[in-house]
C-alpha cells in the first residue's frame, strides 16, 4: 500500500531516496519516548526494588534460622548435661518416678513454646519438659540402631527436623566409654515466623511507596529534561505549519497567473505550461498535507481532544458514505470494494471528529484503490470488542516488503515505486487516529493481502 495524498515532483524524490532507504528508522516522538522511559524506568526500579528485597528477606529468614539452630545446640548441651542425672533417678529404687507407668513432664508457661526430652540408650524416654507439640521421631528416621521397645530405628547421629510450627534437633549423648543416651530439644518458630510475616509487609509497604515516588520523581525529571526538545518540536511544527501557510499564497497567485495564459502560448511545444501547472498543483497538495499534519501533531502534544472538541456521530454510516463516494474511482480501475461489518452491528456511535476521521479512512481507501490489481476486492473489515473499535482496510497489492516496514509511517517516505505519491498519508493518519486516543499499525503485509488497521477507543459522553 501507499502513503497518500500529495506529491512532490519526481526529480528531488528519486535524488533522495538511496539516502532515505540507508537510513534508520525516525524515533518516536517526543510524548511516545517520554511515556516508554518512564515505564522502562519504573520497571527497572521495581526490578531492582524486587531484587533488594528478596534479598533483604532471604538473609533475615536465613540469619533467624541459622539463629535458631545455635540456641537449640546450645539447649541441647544443656540438656545432654543433665541426662546422666535423670538417668540415675530414673533408675533409683526410691524414686518418684518409679510409682508412675510412664516418663514424667514438666509442663510450665515458660516451656510451651519449647520441648526437652531425655532418652535411654535403647530409645526409651526417660523425662521431658515443654509443652510444644512435636511430630513423632519414627517419621525422622534415616538409618541407626534398632530399639528394643517396639523396634523404632533410632537415628545414631545428629539428625535436625523441621515442619510447620517448629525445629527440633536429635543429639546422641555419650561418654569416654559407651553411649548414655539421647536428647530432642524443639523450640517453636511462631515468634520468628510472626517477625518474617512483618518484615514482608513492611517490604511490600515500603516497595510500593518506594515506586511510587520513583514514578513521580521520574515523571517530573522526564518531564524537565524534555521540555526543551518539545518546545523544539512545538517550534518546528510551527514553523512548519506557518512556512506551508504562507507559501500557499504565492503558490495560489502563481497557479492564477498560469491560469490566465492564452491558450495560444499553451499550445507552443517549446512551453510547459501543462508541467508547470501539474508541479503547481502538486506543491499545494504537499502544502495542504504538511500544515494538516503539523496542526494535528501540535494538536497531539496538548493532550487528547477536549470534551467540546468532541461530536457524535455513526462511524458506520461515515465509511458506507466514503465508499459511495470513492466507488466510480475504484470501478474505472476493476476494482470491487466491500464494506463488511460485524453481522450483529447496524450502526457504531461514536464520539470524536468525523472531519478527521474522514481523511483518515480516505487516504487509507486510496491508497488501496491506487495499488490494488485490476480485478481486486478491497475490504473495510468493522469489529467491536469491548471498548474498542478496529476498522482493517484491506487489499490485494504486492504489500509492503519486510525491509520498509518500520519505516512505512515515516514523513516522505515513498518506498520503490510509489507513482509520484508525497509520503504524507500514513504520517497524517497515525497523527489523527492518536489525536483519538488510538492508532494506526500495519497488519498482515504479504503479497495479495496487504492489511492497514485503526484502532480506535470508545469516548464517553461527558
Amino acid at each position: 500500500m501507499a502513503l497518500a495524498t500529495g506529491s512532490i515532483p519526481r526529480l528531488h524524490r528519486e535524488r533522495r531516496r538511496p539516502e532515505r532507504l540507508a537510513a534508520d528508522p525516525l524515533p518516536p516522538d517526543p510524548l511516545q519516548l517520554r511515556r516508554r522511559l518512564a515505564l522502562q524506568g519504573g520497571g527497572f526500579a521495581l526490578l531492582l526494588l524486587a531484587a533488594f528485597s528478596g534479598s533483604l528477606y532471604w538473609g533475615i529468614a536465613s540469619q533467624r534460622q541459622e539463629d535458631q539452630r545455635t540456641e537449640l545446640r546450645q539447649l541441647a548441651g544443656s540438656a545432654a548435661a543433665q541426662l546422666p542425672l535423670i538417668a540415675h533417678e530414673t533408675r533409683e529404687p526410691n524414686s518418684h518416678a518409679k510409682f508412675h507407668a510412664g516418663p514424667h513432664r514438666v509442663a510450665a508457661p515458660a516451656l510451651e513454646q519449647q520441648r526437652l526430652q531425655w532418652f535411654d540408650a535403647k530409645g526409651a524416654l526417660l523425662s521431658e519438659q515443654g509443652s510444644l507439640p512435636v511430630p513423632p521421631l519414627t517419621g525422622l528416621s534415616r538409618g541407626g540402631v534398632p530399639a528394643s521397645a517396639g523396634g523404632i530405628r533410632i537415628p545414631s547421629r545428629p539428625l535436625w527436623q523441621r515442619w510447620t510450627g517448629g525445629m527440633s534437633l536429635w543429639q546422641p549423648v555419650d561418654s569416654q566409654s559407651q553411649r548414655l543416651g539421647y536428647v530432642r530439644v524443639a523450640l517453636s518458630d511462631q515468634a520468628a515466623r510472626a517477625d518474617l510475616t512483618r518484615l514482608q509487609r513492611g517490604l511490600l509497604l515500603g516497595g510500593v511507596v518506594t515506586v511510587l515516588a520513583a514514578l513521580l520523581v521520574g515523571r517530573r525529571m522526564l518531564r524537565a529534561a524534555f521540555a526543551p526538545l518539545q518546545r523544539q518540536v512545538s517550534a518546528l511544527q510551527r514553523f512548519t505549519a506557518d512556512a506551508s501557510h504562507e507559501l500557499r499564497h504565492p503558490l495560489t497567485a502563481l497557479r492564477t497567473q498560469l491560469a490566465a495564459v492564452p491558450q495560444e502560448l499553451r499550445r507552443q511545444p517549446a512551453l510547459a505550461w501543462g508541467e508547470l501547472d501539474g508541479l503547481t498543483r502538486r506543491m499545494g497538495e504537499l502544502l495542504d498535507d504538511l500544515l494538516l499534519l503539523a496542526r494535528q501533531e501540535q494538536a497531539g502534544l496538548n493532550g487528547p481532544l477536549a470534551p467540546a472538541e468532541l461530536q457524535e456521530f455513526d462511524l458506520l454510516e461515515l465509511l458506507e458514505d466514503l465508499l459511495r463516494c470513492y466507488a466510480p474511482q475504484a470501478a474505472a480501475r476493476s476494482v470491487r470494494v466491500e464494506l463488511n461489518p460485524d453481522p450483529a452491528t447496524h450502526s457504531v456511535p461514536f464520539r470524536g471528529q468525523s472531519e478527521p476521521l474522514l481523511r483518515l479512512f480516505t487516504n487509507l481507501l486510496l491508497n488501496a484503490i491506487r495499488h490494488s490489481p485490476e480485478g481486486g476486492t478491497i475490504s473495510l473489515e468493522m469489529s467491536k470488542a469491548g471498548r474498542l473499535i478496529r476498522v482493517t482496510v484491506a487489499d490485494q497489492g504486492p504489500g509492503i516488503p519486510l525491509q520498509d516496514r518500520q519505516q512505512v509511517f515515516e514523513r516522505f517516505w515513498s518506498g520503490a515505486d510509489r507513482g509520484g505519491q508525497s509520503g504524507l498519508g500514513l504520517a497524517i493518519g497515525r497523527a489523527i487516529a492518536r489525536r483519538h486516543g488510538g492508532e494506526l499499525r500495519l497488519g498482515e503485509s504479504r503479497v495479495g493481502r496487504c492489511e492497514l488497521v485503526v484502532e480506535l477507543p470508545v469516548m464517553d459522553a461527558p
